[in-house]
């Protein structure tokens, strides 16, 4: 509730700029819905920078986007766009986490995350990584992940 009221405290002046930092946080998902709705409506007719760590937020909303890291933008663009030069490329495994050290060895490795006490890999090549890799639908976060992951090697460079 809140967050409805400062949001509807913005709007009182007729804003053609209208910033707003992590605003589903805390949110559940019907709340959450309603919310992005809202922004998306009032985006037609309101510039709207969201701030925000939630990716699917900026999947749902954002016709452009940046992706900033340690004071550096990094990328900018359209979502769909920035997905899309990944497509083809992101592949995904099950494997045992003391594999990892010999998959980063060889791959870029752009995120791991335990499913049921396992680990899954995602990773970034113009080929199948090896055997067990299946192709995946590239999405915001592999965008994420793989822009962060470059900058941090441009940086070591």
């Amino acid at each position: 509730m809140k967050q409805r009221f400062g949001f509807a405290q913005a709007l009182l002046g007729d804003p053609k700029l209208i910033i707003v930092d992590e605003p589903t946080a805390g949110l559940d998902p019907t709340e959450r819905l309603r919310f992005l709705n809202l922004l998306s409506e009032i985006g037609e007719e309101v510039i709207v920078i969201l701030s925000t760590h939630i990716v699917e937020d900026v999947s749902e909303l954002c016709r452009q986007m940046a992706v900033i890291s340690k004071g550096r933008v990094l990328v900018t663009g359209d979502p769909a766009d920035a997905i899309a030069g990944l497509q083809g490329k992101v592949w995904s495994r099950v494997m045992e986490k003391s594999e990892l050290p010999a998959l980063e060895a060889e791959h870029e490795l752009i995120s791991t995350h335990l499913l049921a006490g396992r680990t899954v890999v995602r990773v970034c090549a113009d080929a199948s990584p090896g055997a067990g890799f299946e192709p995946m639908e590239a999405g915001l976060e592999d965008v994420y992940f793989h822009t962060l992951r470059e900058s941090r090697v441009e940086v070591a460079a």
